[in-house]
């Protein structure tokens, strides 16, 4: 097997159609996704994500792929790792730039090493500890991968991090009453309780989608990520 792995500095230099072919039908992994961070500026210069996108090809034909970015903060991965910069600060070294494999802003778990070659996987394992070396990084992190990622990973040595989701999932409920109708007393009571506080204290709460979503209401949403 011959293989060629490559580091580009956006998605936009992968073919959009070979990037989809390989990560499936999951739609934030999807080339357009990516792509819209990077032009409608979420990501790359200023924001402190630049994109690194990896890639791997076989006889000229995309066969692994990984997303990656260099980070300048920790803000928008929902992983809390302030506690290591702080560490990295009194020890007089710098935890920034550190290398990162995420879909950005968004806790999913999903693919992070795109192959289901293990041999693939692993070239591409290899090649993070030497990006990181090579670019002087402090430490490279792969967050919310799958099982097959993290176990490529943690075969190769790396360090795993656990972590805990609480998920809700709509269990054919019809309505909001449906799903009440499962619950015990006390917390069907103690939910109604604070529906209505929430409602007398007149919050609201507004879906904006796509276009009709302000320049202002965007720069006040980007700093909570």
């Amino acid at each position: 097997m011959s293989l060629i792995l490559q580091i580009t500095d956006s998605i936009q230099q992968v073919d959009a159609n070979s990037w989809d072919a390989l990560v499936g039908d999951m739609p934030l992994l999807s080339h357009a996704f990516l792509s819209a961070l990077e032009t409608s500026q979420s990501v790359g210069k200023g924001t402190g994500w630049q994109p690194y996108p990896m890639v791997v090809h076989e006889s000229g034909q995309l066969v692994g792929a990984m997303p990656l970015y260099v980070k300048s903060h920790s803000y928008g991965e929902y992983v809390f790792d302030w506690s290591w910069a702080e560490a990295y600060e009194r020890s007089g070294l710098s935890y920034y730039p550190k290398l990162l494999s995420a879909i950005p802003f968004t806790p999913i778990t999903s693919q992070r090493l795109i192959s289901s070659n293990f041999e693939i996987q692993t070239l591409m394992i290899a090649a993070l500890g030497e990006t990181m070396q090579k670019h002087q990084l402090s430490s490279a992190h792969v967050i919310f991968p799958d099982d097959s990622s993290a176990t490529a990973l943690k075969q190769a040595g790396w360090l795993q991090r656990h972590g805990v989701q609480f998920r809700w999932e709509n269990a054919s409920f019809n309505d909001f009453d449906d799903f009440l109708s499962v619950l015990s007393h006390d917390k069907r009571k103690k939910i109604c309780q604070e529906r209505k506080k929430v409602a007398a204290s007149g919050v609201v709460c507004r879906r904006i989608k796509g276009a009709d979503i302000t320049p202002a209401e965007w720069d006040f949403f980007l700093p909570m990520l």
